[in-house]
This record gives structure tokens, C-alpha cells and sequence, in this order.
């Protein structure tokens, strides 16, 4: 069998598989800009494939630093197996407000409704984010609406900050 060294397009199906892996994120823990394009871990011109193993979402300046090799193989899987563990286990609100709490210094949180605490169930069961609350109540229409803080614990940090860790051990 000839292959073609023409390069075909990565059928809709596919990148739409490897964006909703991502979030419609970049894969890359430390970045997470949404402005993403889908980058061949092993190259197109050595695979000649367009395999969903094989496809990470990456913003334009993590693919440049992938091309450059800044960014290496194994770490682009290492990034894609991540990517997997977290999306099974939890939401993609749950990732996102771990990371940008994690963005803050150790005393600083973001503020929060306690009517919405369910969304949040996974993360607060990891006790990966612990609730700083007032004494006073606050309902609309018998609905609570005290607002609370979310301050990311420090297992939490341990989770963000060694995101992916155990893989790079020799």
C-alpha cells in the first residue's frame, strides 16, 4: 500500500472529540488559553495519521513551543493522559476553578453561592477546596443566596502543582 505524502484534513468528528477532551482549552495545566489548535504529538509528517492518541488541543503559542521541541513527545502524552484522568473524574467547572485558584495567593479565594455548591460536588469530597462562609443568611424567594468564599486547600495546590508528576518519575 502507497501512502499519499499529501496531508489530509482531521475529520470534524475527531477534533471535536480531542476539544471537548481539552475543554476547548489548551492542554497545557500552566496555560489553559482558550484560543486552541489541534497539534499531532508525533508529527503528520512521520505518522502520515490523524489518530485521537496521537492529537492534543494546544494554544498557538504551546504548538509553536511544541514544534521547537520545548515542549517534548513525552510530556504532550504525559498532558493528554492528564487531560483523561481529570475529565473522567471531574467536571470541566470543577478543573477550571482549581486552576484559577491556584492562580491566587494561599489566603485569597473566589466567591461563590451556596445554592450552587452541588456543581462542585468532587472537588469538595478531594477536599481539594474548602468553604469560608458568614454567620448571616441571605434568601431570595426562600432561595440562599450567602455568599461564600472558595479557598483552594492545601492537597488541592499538591493536586494542581504536581499535576502529572507521578508520570515523569523514573
Amino acid at each position: 500500500m502507497v501512502m499519499s505524502n499529501k496531508r489530509t484534513q482531521i475529520p470534524a468528528d475527531l477534533i471535536r472529540r480531542v476539544l471537548v477532551e481539552a475543554g476547548h482549552r489548551c492542554a497545557i495545566p500552566t496555560c489553559r488559553h482558550t484560543d486552541v489548535e489541534i497539534h499531532h504529538i508525533v508529527p503528520w509528517s512521520e505518522s502520515k495519521t490523524h489518530l485521537y492518541d496521537n492529537l492534543i488541543a494546544l494554544c498557538p503559542n504551546c504548538h509553536a513551543l511544541a514544534d521547537r521541541r520545548k515542549i517534548d513527545r513525552k510530556s504532550l502524552r504525559i498532558y493528554k493522559l492528564n487531560l483523561r484522568f481529570a475529565h473522567d473524574k471531574y467536571s470541566q467547572l470543577e478543573m477550571d476553578i482549581l486552576f484559577e485558584l491556584a492562580k491566587k495567593p494561599a489566603n485569597e479565594g473566589i466567591p461563590w453561592t451556596s445554592h450552587t455548591l452541588f456543581l462542585l460536588n468532587r472537588i469538595l469530597a478531594s477536599e481539594f477546596i474548602e468553604i469560608i462562609s458568614i454567620p448571616e443568611r441571605f434568601t431570595i424567594n426562600k432561595a440562599d443566596i450567602t455568599p461564600l468564599t472558595l479557598l483552594l486547600t492545601t492537597k488541592g495546590r499538591e493536586f494542581i502543582g504536581e499535576f502529572g508528576s507521578h508520570w515523569l518519575s523514573p
